[in-house]
């Protein structure tokens, strides 16, 4: 009886490819079938809509949405363009930095995908909320604290401003848990993959955009004060005149920046100066 052979190693593939798995980079290939699987299940994405994968290194994912629609795979490693390019070669091959592309030039109504670097989740997911006009949904693996940071609903410890950030314009879905030795090289902490649908328009309207951020960071620069305190702490506002935009928001001076929606955020950027 014919015997498969044995799945080739991550570590023997990135020797011939001549890649070091960087530190830099955020470099952590996944090598578990079983959790690729799971992404793709957790993702549901339409037959033949337009997929763009970030970083997808070896492949391992890619292999699993080939044959899902037109495939875009950014990835900023030559070597691994390279060989993306001869095994892959219906996907169209992006070597860039994905916070240097422009989404829209890759299509409309984006179905993205990414096993995105630790160190660079922030920029990445503040890009794609900039490039929300061609991207209708983003399916990443992050650390596990950091999607659920994301998601998190006012109240809670892991609730903040990056919560607010992402929740005005998206919806946000959490998914499987990945543990660390689903990597090559392993991971010291869980990732976690979550799912964005990007809102046409944001959850709340605001006069001023960057205004309401200064205000949200603002808030929550000293959370375990009450937002009075906090927001005086800054600088930018003297007591009086934060007091009377809570008054006039409808909002309690003795509620903290956790205890607060994007809604009640918007009404308080709404009445500071």
């Amino acid at each position: 009886m014919k015997r498969d052979k044995p799945p080739r190693r991550a570590k023997d593939t990135l020797r011939e490819l001549d890649v070091r798995p960087s530190k830099e980079r955020g470099q952590n290939f996944l090598i578990r079938p079983e959790i690729i699987d799971s992404i793709v299940e957790f993702a549901e994405p339409p037959a033949g809509t337009d997929i763009v994968e970030i970083g997808p290194g070896m492949g391992a994912l890619t292999a699993k949405l080939v044959g899902l629609g037109r495939l875009t795979l950014i990835e900023i490693e030559p070597n691994f363009c390279a060989h993306l390019k001869a095994t892959y070669p219906q996907a169209q091959i992006v070597n860039q930095d994905v916070r240097q592309v422009d989404f829209s030039s890759l299509g409309q109504k984006l179905f993205v995908f990414g096993n995105i670097p630790y160190v660079f989740s922030t920029d990445i997911v503040f890009h794609l909320l900039k490039n929300r006009v061609a991207v209708q949904h983003a399916v990443l693996m992050v650390q596990r604290e950091f999607a659920e940071r994301v998601a998190a609903a006012p109240g809670g410890r892991q609730y903040g401003s990056l919560s607010v950030a992402v929740q005005m314009y998206a919806d946000i879905e959490l998914g499987p848990i990945v543990p660390g030795d689903s990597f090559h090289p392993p991971t010291a902490v869980e990732s976690r993959v979550m799912k964005l649908t990007f809102l046409q328009a944001p959850r709340v309207e605001v006069p001023d955009q960057a205004h309401f951020e200064v205000v949200v960071r603002s808030a929550f620069a000293q959370r375990r004060k009450k937002v009075v305190n906090s927001l005086v702490s800054t600088g930018r506002w003297n007591k009086e005149r934060v007091n009377a935009a809570l008054s006039a928001a409808s909002i309690s001076p003795d509620i903290r920046a956790e205890q607060l929606g994007i809604a009640e955020f918007a009404r308080l950027a709404r009445e500071l100066p």
